[in-house]
C-alpha cells in the first residue's frame, strides 16, 4: 500500500470511530496483526519441519495471478519458435483451391403458438 492510501484509511477511521475509540482500536488492531503474523511463521516453521522441504512463498504470492499482469506478460513476451524436432505445418497448396459461391437457404418460418417466447 502506498503512504497516500494508508492516510486515506487513517482518516476515515479517525472520522468514523472519533477520537477516543481510535486509539484503543488501533491497539487492538495491532495486537491482531501480529498474532496473525506469529501464527503464520509457526505454521510455516512447523510445515517445513513435518515435510523437510523448504518452501518458497513467493510462488504461491496471489498478486502473481492478476489478469492485467497475466496479459501485459503475455503481450511483451517475444513469441517462441517451434521447437526444431517438431515439424513445421503444412503451407498452402500452389495452386488456388476451387471453390463455390455459398448459396443462401430460404429461412424457415416457425410455428405460431400464441405465446411469445422470444421477449
Amino acid at each position: 500500500m502506498d503512504v497516500d492510501k494508508l492516510l486515506v484509511i487513517a482518516v476515515i477511521a479517525a472520522f468514523c470511530l472519533g477520537p477516543h475509540r481510535l486509539a484503543s482500536d488501533t491497539r487492538r488492531l495491532t495486537g491482531f496483526l501480529r498474532q496473525l503474523r506469529a501464527w503464520a511463521d509457526t505454521t510455516k516453521a512447523q510445515i517445513e519441519e513435518e515435510t523437510g522441504v523448504d518452501i518458497d512463498w513467493s510462488e504461491l504470492d496471489p498478486r502473481r495471478y492478476d489478469p492485467r499482469r497475466i496479459i501485459r506478460d503475455a503481450l511483451t513476451q517475444s513469441p517462441v519458435p517451434p521447437p526444431a524436432d517438431r515439424p513445421e505445418p503444412p503451407t498452402a497448396p500452389d495452386r488456388p483451391v476451387q471453390t463455390r459461391p455459398m448459396q443462401a437457404r430460404p429461412m424457415q418460418a416457425r410455428p405460431r403458438t400464441g405465446v411469445d417466447h422470444d421477449i
